[in-house]
């Protein structure tokens, strides 16, 4: 579900760009942060930064009817929201050209609040994170790269469901009875 969720807004950005822009090939690239400057010059970039889980719904085990007389438990699923860094990378003599793009990028956010796949089996939220200049500073260092035009993003409630049995039960039920009261 993780990479499905990336990959599907990886596909409707590149798609909005490529119109805006009026570019032949692809644009956005899911990629690291580390080398991207080398791997993918003159690319916008997304990169999984982090994972949360969500708690505040609870945890419930899911119980579900097989047949009349079975029933399976489940493992409670989770809901997650990923934390995404999208780059505008490109080399240094193109700056300008990067911020028109980073430009491009925040108004497909602001537009797309709702990301959905074309069969509607998968659907998130899109936000902006707000983060300080100092987090900002830690989270490109870490990377070990120069800075480049970009801001993170959360892909919120995605459900992580494995799916998987874990108990099987018979369903009783009441003997029924052949006699008739008088």
């Amino acid at each position: 579900m993780i990479f499905e969720a990336i990959q599907l807004l990886s596909v409707q950005l590149n798609d909005y760009l490529k119109i805006r822009f009026r570019l032949t090939e692809d644009i956005v690239f899911i990629s690291p942060i580390k080398d991207s400057a080398k791997a993918f010059p003159n690319r916008v970039g997304i990169t999984l930064v982090g994972l949360e889980r969500e708690t505040a719904g609870g945890i419930s085990f899911q119980r579900r009817t097989i047949s009349d007389s079975t029933s399976a438990q489940s493992a409670p699923s989770w809901q997650v929201s990923l934390n995404l860094l999208i780059s505008v990378i490109f080399q240094e003599k193109q700056y300008e050209e990067s911020l028109r793009l980073f430009s491009a990028v925040i108004a497909f956010i602001q537009k797309n609040n709702m990301i959905r796949s074309a069969n509607e089996n998968l659907s998130f939220s899109l936000e902006v994170v707000n983060l300080s200049l100092h987090e900002l500073s830690n989270l490109w260092s870490i990377s070990g790269e120069n800075y480049y035009p970009s801001v993170v993003c959360k892909i919120r409630l995605l459900e992580v469901d494995a799916g998987e049995i874990i108990d099987l039960s018979h369903i009783i039920s009441k003997p029924e009875s052949n006699t008739q009261l008088k």
